[in-house]
């Protein structure tokens, strides 16, 4: 079972929001958000396998998708939640879509932070090279250069500072596995933006030089709601914090979500 954390809402709303960290992280990346949503939510945070210590590993199950999709609902039928506001950021939404795609009676509507669609040639190519060498190179210098790629300049050193602290929690040959993952999230974007998936909302900063265009590109093509956020990169809940936290709950109440306090 995947490392999970269940918070009963304080205003006493039976609705859950299941929270899916990025690559790398965990469920601290939420630090700013679970708190506030916790008042008007059920909140269950999960962590990807291998991430957080003493987690299942990758390593233990199928390296795919689908077996860390279905390790997800685990955690959701074990906590009773058949039909949730699912919101993940970076690798997280790529779960959030699949799960969409082939479990859709377990997702509400999804709120994809930072997506994860088809990339750049630069990252596809790290990806690429990573999954054969990832375990053959200094596992530090690794994860400082692809932190660097995905979240680069000043304005982006809380959000990586916060990744390089829980990347420690994975290692050499777990690192080179999810390599794996996001070669098939590539080639799965590419079906998944071809789908009708009106109820998704991005929430893209317009600095992330790696996924926003693709990412436009996705949520046009699947007809889900596009918003950019100025003088912002890639893990738009940390570098923008309050102004993410009010688009977040604007994006909730509008979908009748939280209950009246």
């Amino acid at each position: 079972m995947l490392y999970n954390t269940f918070i009963p809402a304080e205003n006493g709303n039976t609705e859950t929001i299941v929270l899916l960290h990025g690559f790398g992280g965990n469920s601290r990346i939420w630090k700013y958000q679970i708190p506030l949503l916790s008042k008007y939510f059920n909140v269950l945070t999960v962590d990807l396998p291998s991430h957080n210590e003493g987690n299942l590993q990758l390593s233990q199950i199928d390296v795919t998708l689908d077996a860390i999709s279905r390790e997800i609902l685990a955690v959701c039928d074990m906590h009773n939640v058949r039909n949730a506001v699912f919101m993940g950021v970076s690798l997280g939404t790529v779960f959030v879509k699949y799960i969409e795609a082939f479990y859709p009676e377990y997702v509400k509507f999804g709120i994809l932070v930072g997506a994860v669609a088809t990339v750049n040639a630069l990252l596809n190519g790290c990806a690429k090279l990573f999954s054969k060498i990832g375990d053959k190179l200094p596992f530090s210098a690794v994860y400082h250069v692809f932190s660097w790629i995905i979240m680069p300049g000043k304005r982006n050193q809380e959000s990586r500072s916060i990744f390089r602290k829980c990347a420690i929690a994975l290692n050499k040959k777990e690192f080179k596995l999810y390599m794996h993952i996001f070669n098939q999230a590539f080639r799965f974007s590419k079906m998944f933006e071809k789908e009708y998936h009106p109820e998704n909302t991005y929430i893209s900063g317009m600095l992330d030089s790696c996924f926003l265009r693709r990412t436009v590109l996705e949520a046009q093509r699947s007809c889900g709601r596009m918003i950019k956020m100025v003088s912002c990169g890639h893990v738009c809940n940390i570098v923008h914090k309050n102004r993410f936290n009010k688009i977040m709950l604007e994006l909730l109440d509008q979908n009748q979500a939280i209950a009246a306090e």
